[in-house]
C-alpha cells in the first residue's frame, strides 16, 4: 500500500462521513516519529466547509476509515491532525516496492505528465553581449524545471529565445562599419562587439544624428539588404559559438533556438487579423495597442507610432506558433519578476486575439546580489557568467587543496569542477525563486549544512560503504526493525513526491530541501547502525539495500537539479 492509496482511503472516509469529495488530501510524514508515520490535515481544512470543529471531524474520518491490514493505529493530534502509525507489513511492502522500482529504473520517474506535451524557454541571452550572471538565473532554474518535466513523463520541448532582434542590431552595424576591425572581432568576438556597443552610445551622446543612421542601417536589415544581413548572421553565429561554451560546461541542452528574428514574418498577420477584430486599436500617436482588462494596467502596445514592432507583438507570434506548429498543451517561460507586467499583458493579449487555448506561465525569479562585494567584472559593468564560474572552480579545487587531498591533480581538477560549478547551481536552486538570491560563496562551498558539497559528499559515503560490501542478494527477509531504519525508508518514500511538488509549484528549492533532509537522515542511520559489521546476513542486506537506494535517490535527485557527482572526495 502506497500514500497514493492512503489517500484515496481518506476521499473515501470524507465521502461516507460527509457526502462530499476533497478536492485533495496531503499527507505528510512527521518530523517525530511519536506522532505517527503519516499525517493529513485534511480535517482542520474542511472544518470551514462543514462549520464544524476540525478535531469532532476528524474523529468523524476516522470512524468512517476503511479498514486495512497495514494501519496499526489512527489518532486524532492538536488541533485536528490525523495520525497513523503503520505496521511491519507495510514496512515491508514498501522496502520490496522500492527495490523492485530501483531494479526496473522507474523509482524517481512520477507519471503524472505521460501524454501531454510541453514547451519551455530558458536562458534567452541577448546576441552580442556576454552572458551576465543574472542569465545564470534562466539557465538554471529552466534546466532543472527541464528536468522534472522529464522525470514526470512529459513530453518536452526545450526551446531557447535569443534576443536577437531589434533598433540594436542597427547601432551595431553602424558600428562595425564606421570604427570595427574585422581581425579584432574575430579574436574576441563578444567583447569587441560590446565595446562597439558601448562606443556608438558614446559617440550618439555628442551627435544624436547617429541614432537616425543606425535606425535606418536596421531598416535595411529588416528589408533584406544582403550586405546588412550576411553582417547580422555573422554576429548571430559568433555568438552562438561563445554562448554554446558556456551552455555545455553547464551541462544545458536545447531542443531548439528560435530568436527573435525568426518571427519577424510571423507578426503581419496577427496585426491585420487583429485590428479586423477590433481588438487591436489605434493609440497615442498612431500606434497600436490592446486594451486590457484591468483598467490600472497599461495597454499593449504592438506597433509603436514610427512603424516599429515590439517585444509583445514577437512574442504573440511565439505563443501562436507553440500552439499551431509545436502543438504544446503547455507553454512555460523562466524569466525575471521585472518582465511581470509584460507577460501578464502578453498572455491576456494571446486570449483575446484567439491565438491560444493552451495554458501559458511566467516563472518569475528574483535578482542576484554578491553582498560582500567578491565578484567585479572584467569588461563593463555586468558580473559575467564567466567569471563566475572560473571564481566558483577556483575557489573549490583551493578547498580540495587545503583537505590535504591526496587525489591526482587531473582527478582534483575534475573534482573541483563537480564541485564548484555543483555548488553554484545549488546555490540558486535552494533558495525560493520568489525572492532576490543571495550569492554566499562560503555558504556554497560549504561541507556542512545545506549545500552542494554536503550533499556531494554523502554520495561519496554510500559508495565507500558499498565498494566494502559483499555482493548483495536478489531476495531478502524484507522485515525493519530498527527505528533508523524505518525512519530512513519514510524519507526515501518522500522522493516522488517531492519531485511532483517541485515542478507543480516550479519550485526546485522543495527538492533540494528534501535531499538534505534525506542526505541527514542517512547520516543519523550511518552512525547509529552497524551495515558492514552487522552479525544478522538478512539485516545487514536490508541495510546495504536501503544504502543502494540512498545513493540511486541523491544521484538522479541530484541530477534533476543538473548536477554532478564524484566517486570520492
Amino acid at each position: 500500500m502506497n500514500s497514493s492509496e492512503i489517500q484515496h482511503f481518506f476521499i473515501q472516509a470524507v465521502q461516507k462521513a460527509y457526502e462530499i469529495s476533497p478536492e485533495s488530501v496531503q499527507l505528510e510524514q512527521p518530523s517525530n516519529s511519536e506522532f505517527g508515520d503519516l499525517s493529513c490535515n485534511i480535517a482542520m481544512i474542511l472544518s470551514k466547509q462543514l462549520q464544524k470543529n476540525p478535531r469532532e471531524v476528524a474523529q468523524g474520518i476516522i470512524d468512517a476509515f476503511p479498514e486495512t491490514a497495514f494501519v496499526e493505529k489512527i489518532e486524532i493530534a492538536g488541533p485536528g491532525f490525523i495520525n497513523l502509525w503503520m505496521n511491519s507489513h507495510w514496512y515491508s511492502e514498501q522496502f520490496t516496492e522500492l527495490n523492485q522500482k530501483i531494479e526496473q529504473s522507474t523509482w524517481g520517474k512520477p507519471s503524472i505528465g505521460k501524454g501531454i506535451k510541453v514547451i519551455t524557454d530558458s536562458s534567452h541571452p541577448n546576441v552580442a553581449k556576454p552572458m551576465g550572471v543574472h542569465h545564470l538565473l534562466s539557465t538554471i532554474i529552466g534546466q532543472s524545471i527541464n528536468h522534472l518535466y522529464k522525470a514526470c513523463q512529459y513530453e518536452l520541448v526545450k526551446d531557447n529565445y535569443l534576443g536577437d532582434w531589434g533598433t540594436q542590431f542597427g547601432k551595431l552595424i553602424y558600428a562595425i562599419q564606421e570604427w570595427g576591425d574585422q581581425e579584432v572581432i574575430k579574436k574576441d568576438p563578444i567583447a569587441e562587439l560590446l565595446k562597439l556597443y558601448v562606443h556608438f552610445h558614446e559617440e550618439a551622446e555628442k551627435n544624436p544624428e547617429l541614432e537616425d543612421k543606425a535606425r535606418a542601417e536596421f531598416k535595411k536589415l529588416e528589408d533584406g539588404d544582403s550586405h546588412n544581413r550576411a553582417l547580422w548572421q555573422e554576429i548571430v553565429d559568433e555568438s552562438l559559438e561563445e554562448f554554446q561554451k558556456l551552455w555545455n560546461r553547464l551541462g544545458v541542452e536545447f531542443d531548439s533556438i528560435h530568436g527573435e528574428s525568426f518571427y519577424e514574418d510571423k507578426m503581419p498577420e496577427i496585426l491585420k487579423e487583429g485590428q479586423e477584430k477590433g481588438i487591436i486599436v489605434p493609440g497615442e500617436g498612431g500606434s497600436l495597442i490592446i486594451h486590457m482588462d484591468d483598467e490600472n494596467m497599461p495597454p499593449c502596445i504592438l506597433q509603436k507610432s514610427d512603424g516599429a514592432t515590439t517585444y509583445a507583438t514577437r512574442d504573440l507570434a511565439r505563443i501562436k506558433y507553440w500552439q499551431n506548429v509545436v502543438k504544446a498543451e503547455q507553454g512555460v517561460v523562466i524569466v525575471d519578476v521585472a518582465q511581470k507586467l509584460h507577460f501578464d499583458q502578453v498572455h491576456e493579449s494571446a486570449h483575446k486575439l484567439g491565438l491560444t487555448n493552451i495554458q501559458h506561465q511566467a516563472i518569475h525569479f528574483g535578482r542576484m546580489s554578491f553582498p560582500d562585494g567578491s565578484m567585479s567584472t572584467r569588461k563593463g559593468k555586468v558580473v559575467l557568467l564567466e567569471d563566475v564560474l572560473d571564481e566558483a572552480e577556483k575557489r573549490a579545487l583551493q578547498k580540495i587543496k587545503d583537505h590535504n587531498s591526496e587525489l591526482p591533480e587531473d582527478e582534483q581538477q575534475e573534482l573541483a569542477r563537480k564541485i564548484g560549478i555543483g555548488a553554484v547551481k545549488y546555490n540558486i536552486l535552494s533558495q525560493n525563486r520568489n525572492k532576490n538570491y543571495t550569492f554566499d560563496w562560503d555558504v556554497m562551498l560549504s561541507f556542512d549544512g545545506n549545500s552542494a558539497p554536503y550533499l556531494q559528499y554523502a554520495y561519496t559515503r554510500t559508495q565507500s560503504l558499498l565498494k566494502k560490501a559483499p555482493e548483495r542478494k536478489q531476495e531478502v527477509n524484507a522485515e525493519l526493525t530498527t527505528p533508523e531504519e524505518k525512519a530512513l525508508l519514510k524519507k526515501l518514500l518522500e522522493f516522488e513526491q517531492s519531485i511532483v511538488r517541485s515542478l507543480e509549484e516550479f519550485r526546485p528549492n522543495l527538492l533540494c530541501t528534501y535531499l538534505f533532509e534525506l542526505s541527514q537522515s542517512f547520516s543519523q542511520f550511518y552512525n547509529n547502525v552497524h551495515i558492514l559489521n552487522s552479525e544478522d546476513q538478512n539485516e545487514q542486506q536490508i541495510r546495504l539495500k536501503l544504502v543502494e537506494a540512498v545513493a540511486k535517490t541523491l544521484e538522479d535527485g541530484l541530477a534533476l537539479l543538473g548536477i554532478e557527482v564524484p566517486e570520492r572526495m
